[in-house]
């Protein structure tokens, strides 16, 4: 009976992890931007693909911070946003949080990132609700990527652009 009852949790121990490891289910945390009016003192900030100046930038972006932007959030002095509205906003970047009158929350801390591989050959861009996104580069199969969190079926990641840090988004459906 001993021997019985040792080989049944051994073997129960033993499919456990093969389980998990056929779950594609994962949980990650969504952004939630919300609309900002425009500011009375505005600033046209620039926009860069990341919290800090060291991020990569695409183009000479910006955000005009006297007309309606969208806002997803903050992390240390920089905030997450988009020129343009909820229906219709313009690349999504970071610039530094004094441009504007933030709100508090949320904070963007990003605590349940995940390192995934991309399954399928994609590309990242910083416009993922436009009709068609504009290419920052491409990503092969195969490349590490942290997955951030998620919006409207896209995945927000960090990777590098020959070795300079980016965030932006890429088809959730390269990395299930």
């Amino acid at each position: 009976m001993k021997r019985a009852l040792t080989l049944a949790l051994t073997l129960l121990f033993l499919t456990l992890p093969l389980g998990a490891l056929c779950d594609d289910s994962f949980e990650i945390g969504a952004l939630a931007p919300v609309e900002l009016p425009a500011q009375q003192e505005a600033l046209i900030a620039d926009l860069y693909c990341g919290p800090t100046q060291g991020f990569f930038r695409h183009g000479d972006l910006t955000v005009d911070t006297g007309a309606p932007f969208v806002y997803f959030g903050q992390y240390d002095c920089w905030a997450m946003v988009a020129s343009g509205t909820l229906e219709d906003m313009g690349p999504i970047g970071w610039v530094e949080s004094a441009a504007f009158l933030a709100p508090d929350n949320p904070q963007l801390a990003f605590d349940d990132a995940l390192t995934v591989m991309v399954e399928d050959d994609t590309f990242l861009t910083d416009e993922p609700l436009a009709a068609s996104p504009a290419h920052i580069c491409d990503v092969a199969r195969g490349t590490q990527v942290i997955l951030l969190a998620q919006y409207e079926g896209w995945g927000y990641v960090q990777s590098e652009i020959d070795g300079t840090p980016v965030r932006a988004f890429l088809p959730l459906s390269a990395v299930l």
